[in-house]
């Protein structure tokens, strides 16, 4: 029996929840030579079952590359009625005019909870600019919050002149500050004293892109897109023990593992060494952030007990590598994440699931800037020891890293 064959039994199984047909789908398709990058493009292309179509989508979207793939894929899903729906969780790998006729066929037939607005709904997250021509043909009002990243100039203004006109309304500011535009930061900067609550006026400009004691920037660019690869596929290690103290949860003993290293040599931030990040093994949910120092030959714990890292307990599913290519929104995604269905990020900035305050280093006592984020959602070797999404900060005068959850 074909894998095409294999996944469109397991996707028609009742006995089965859809978390489980979706394990079972990612193992087999892991299992081929390829990942199943072949397996998954042939059943997009053949299969006639929407619900087979979506796991193939779901399982190609968690490998990095496979371009053409993905394209041929999304080509015939294009002409393939209500299956379309699946071409959304390719989006990120599609070229430009193959975007473009998604947008265009929306357009000509603009159904809000059409199969087609998931497609443009990811069009919006990743590739605004392509669709911001067309918002007025947009009802969703959360397609139209994506489109306000890297927005023009006069948006900023006018929604500048909302929140002065309509008694503060914050709704307005906010969208000034996730259109992350130079206009955008230099317009929140001018009304700093407009403002009667600090932390407000600060959180709204670091998610406009820059950290308010320092004025450096609130993340490192460019932004890539992260996927969970074998140890020897990328110098960025995911999971795996560790020598040396690391956090251990207060209220149950159990250590940290790594969550991922990110290779200093191998992204163009300028880091002054790896810069590593742990979170907890066990579930109790006690604290919401881990804080280490992560020196040259030395760790030290911050805030909390400390331990040693035990192999038996895993985070990451065994020792991998994450995977990066070029991010297609380099401004920055203007719409709130999904905790455990979202894609990894290293660089650019934070794609929050609640906007929120950048930590403060505890040696220096600056705001830090983000690194990475870290999602709970699928991977090919299995499921993530956590639920939510890490977001990693990285002092890089202090060496100190700050990993904070969100749900």
């Amino acid at each position: 029996m074909r894998p095409k064959e294999k996944l469109e039994q397991i996707a028609a199984d009742a006995a089965l929840s859809v978390p489980d047909k979706e394990a079972r789908i990612i193992e087999l398709l892991s299992g081929e030579s390829d990942r199943g990058v072949a397996a998954a493009v042939d059943c997009l292309v053949e299969t006639d079952d929407e619900r087979a179509a979506d796991f193939a989508a779901i399982h190609l979207a968690l490998l990095p590359g496979a371009r053409e793939g993905k394209t041929r894929a999304a080509e015939r899903l294009r002409g393939a009625g209500p299956m379309v729906r699946s071409a959304s969780r390719l989006v990120p790998w599609l070229p430009g005019e193959l975007l473009d006729g998604f947008v265009a066929d929306y357009v000509a037939d603009p159904k809000a909870g059409s199969p087609l607005s998931d497609v443009i709904f990811e069009i919006g997250v990743n590739a605004p600019d392509r669709l911001r021509p067309f918002a007025d043909k947009v009802e969703s009002r959360f397609i139209h919050r994506s489109l306000l990243s890297g927005s023009p100039d006069e948006l900023v203004d006018a929604f500048l002149e909302r929140w002065r006109e309509e008694d503060d309304d914050y709704d307005a500011i906010e969208a000034v500050a996730l259109i992350r535009t130079p206009h955008a930061v230099r317009t929140l900067i001018a009304v700093r004293e407009e403002f009667e609550d600090v932390e407000e006026w600060e959180i709204l400009l670091e998610l406009a892109g820059l950290l308010p004691d320092t004025e450096k920037r609130a993340g490192h660019p460019p932004a890539y897109l992260g996927s969970v690869v074998d140890e020897a596929e990328s110098p960025h290690v995911m999971g795996g023990h560790v020598d040396g103290p690391v956090p251990v949860c207060p209220a149950c003993s159990a250590p940290a593992q790594r969550v991922l290293t990110v290779a200093a040599e191998a992204v163009p931030f300028g880091l002054a060494q790896d810069a590593s990040f742990f979170w907890y093994t066990c579930s109790c949910g006690a604290l919401e952030t881990t804080t280490v120092r992560v020196g040259p030959g030395e760790r030290y714990v911050f805030y909390g007990p400390h331990g040693v890292s035990d192999p038996s307990r895993s985070i990451v599913p065994g020792k991998r590598a994450m995977a990066l290519e070029p991010h297609p929104n380099q401004v920055g995604v203007s719409l709130e994440a999904i905790a455990g269905a979202s894609r990894h990020q290293v660089g650019g900035l934070p794609r929050w699931v609640e906007y929120d305050a950048h930590p403060h280093c505890p040696e220096c006592r600056e705001a830090m800037p983000f690194l990475a984020s870290v999602d709970s959602g699928p991977t090919p070797f299995g499921a993530m020891g956590f639920r939510g999404t890490l977001f990693c900060f990285w002092c890089n005068d202090c060496n100190v890293s700050v990993t904070q959850h969100q749900s």
